[in-house]
């Protein structure tokens, strides 16, 4: 299958206080063993904790000492909720949205690299671009991440203009956008990656973990190679990369939307740098075809059920017999309508959805106010039918399945 994706959208959804995200404490657990770490957040049964070594862990509240529960307890409650893409990122270059829907979206000059660590006896390795920290367990050299970070700028750019105004901006905690790079893909694996996929973001560690060769790049004995991949080979990897722009908003969206706005980015013709966005009803129609279409007719989920689909069910789909395919597909073409057909087809009404939760209303009233407009699920789907009739392509809703087995 074509995306064998897990988005792992395990978000921290509570910041706080400038001061107590600095502190370091020792924690000390029910059978007497302490550690220094910093609090970073607890919804009551389990407390969220930052090691020296910059490891994010969960830890059942019950097995910390009293005083660390009281601890934690008091520092959950005045910790203070932060609305999702209110602030934009302190990054002086950051490019504000555009006004209208983009057509070409490229970088203007080769990114720089900074080499900031390269120590062969730990096997860290850690270059910066300009928006990117990468971090691997092999020596790369500027070169080689100077050829490959292209695809993590522009598509960190292109969602930095994009008329929605996502406001990209690293995780809690960082300063910069992080990809974990390994070199052997069993360690790749072990890091949480899926079987076959060429990367993954990982919100409870706020990195996108990706195998080298995924990137283009491989081992030659203790020599590092770059090969001629294909731009169609980074459709994934750019998916995996947007969730991770839009990391700040991922707890105040449904799950149809967090997936269908990674596809669409996806959907865009890529090349070395530069998405053409002028199009994107081509690029439509193409990932119709790679998603099971036939370039007449498409199949889509119900509405009534994609719209409520959860993080769980949607990760059980992933599963052997069940409707991965379907349900990406269904996302994909689900947020293109809103983008480029709904209303006047200038993507007001998905927008106003998104102003409306930065400003505190939740998600699921924002998306049934701005999008659904008083519509029942299947007054959409005639209307989702009727728009993409339009554009040449009938489309057929049907119910989902379950999986027969949960994916690992």
């Amino acid at each position: 299958m074509h995306k064998p994706l897990i988005t792992l959208c395990l978000v921290i959804t509570t910041c706080l206080h400038a001061q107590q995200v600095a502190t370091v404490r020792t924690w000390t657990s029910t059978d007497g063993k302490a550690i220094p770490a910093t609090f970073i957040s607890s919804d009551g049964t389990t407390v969220t904790l930052k090691l020296a070594n910059g490891a994010v862990v969960p830890v059942p509240l019950a097995r910390l000492s009293t005083a660390d529960q009281a601890f934690a307890k008091e520092a959950a409650s005045a910790a203070t909720p932060a609305a999702p893409g209110a602030a934009a990122s302190t990054d002086s270059d950051q490019p504000l949205a555009e006004k209208e829907w983009p057509r070409i979206v490229a970088l203007e000059e080769k990114p720089k690299v900074t080499v900031v660590k390269e120590d062969a006896a730990t096997k860290e390795f850690i270059y910066r671009s300009d928006h990117y920290e990468f971090v691997c367990d092999s020596k790369l050299g500027a070169n080689v991440v100077s050829e490959f970070k292209k695809v993590f700028e522009a598509t960190w750019l292109l969602n930095c203009k994009l008329p929605l105004d996502l406001k990209p901006k690293p995780e809690k905690l960082r300063d910069i956008f992080q990809a974990r790079l390994y070199t052997v893909t069993d360690d790749y694996m072990k890091a949480g990656g899926v079987q076959g996929s060429a990367g993954i973001y990982m919100s409870s560690d706020k990195a996108l973990k990706v195998p080298l060769k995924s990137l283009g790049v491989k081992m030659v004995g203790s020599r590092v190679s770059l090969e001629k991949n294909s731009d169609d080979d980074n459709v994934t990897l750019i998916h995996e990369i947007t969730h991770q722009m839009m990391n700040h908003w991922l707890r105040d969206l449904p799950t149809w939307y967090i997936e269908g706005a990674a596809e669409y980015v996806e959907q865009q013709a890529y090349e070395r740098g530069k998405f053409n966005l002028a199009k994107h009803k081509d690029s439509m129609r193409d990932y119709a075809n790679r998603m099971g279409g036939d370039g007449k007719s498409f199949t889509m989920r119900e509405l009534k059920s994609l719209l409520t689909i959860n993080g769980r069910e949607w990760m059980t789909a992933l599963g052997e017999g069940g409707d991965a395919r379907l349900n990406y597909g269904s996302a994909g073409m689900l947020t293109y309508y809103f983008y480029h057909l709904d209303g006047k087809g200038d993507a007001a009404n998905i927008i106003a959805c998104l102003r409306a939760i930065e400003g505190g209303m939740k998600g699921e009233e924002a998306f049934a106010k701005h999008l659904l407009r008083e519509r029942t699920p299947e007054q959409l789907q005639e209307e989702v039918q009727k728009a993409f009739r339009g554009e040449g392509i009938k489309i057929e809703f049907v119910a989902g399945k379950t999986a027969t087995t949960s994916a690992q």
